[in-house]
């Protein structure tokens, strides 16, 4: 699997533990999307932060002025909530996440919770 012969992550990370995932960048990054890991017990808010320093983005989510960094589902184009866990969102019956599938990490205000057109992320 191509994926994860590529993916960046945490190398100390059992494989048991590894979620794979192509994480889509924000429009106007320099790469498209990256192959990444992570562990499927880490909340999305770690990913993200993971995430945003493996592709070198600018990480503002700590102030609260500024548009935040946010784990987009592919297909709903729904913002995960961030305490919510890789592994919660596997486990879900209605669009779940899957390990070898894609997401979209994107800036969006606060008041955004979907992602418009995620359609574009792939062309």
């Amino acid at each position: 699997m191509k994926l994860k012969m590529h993916a960046a992550g945490e190398k100390s990370l059992p494989q048991t533990e590894r979620v794979y995932l192509q994480v889509f960048l924000p429009k106007g990054s320099k790469e498209k999307s990256k192959p990444m890991f992570f562990c499927h017990r880490w909340s999305v808010g770690k990913v993200i932060d993971f995430a945003a320093s493996l592709a070198s983005l600018r990480n503002d989510n700590n102030k609260s002025t500024a548009k935040k960094l946010r784990l987009c589902h592919m297909t709903s184009g729904e913002a995960l909530p961030l305490d919510h866990t890789l592994e919660a969102w596997m486990a879900r019956e209605d669009c779940p996440l899957y390990n070898g599938g894609n997401v979209v990490l994107e800036y969006l205000s606060e008041e955004e919770q979907f992602l418009e057109d995620v359609d574009a992320y792939l062309e």
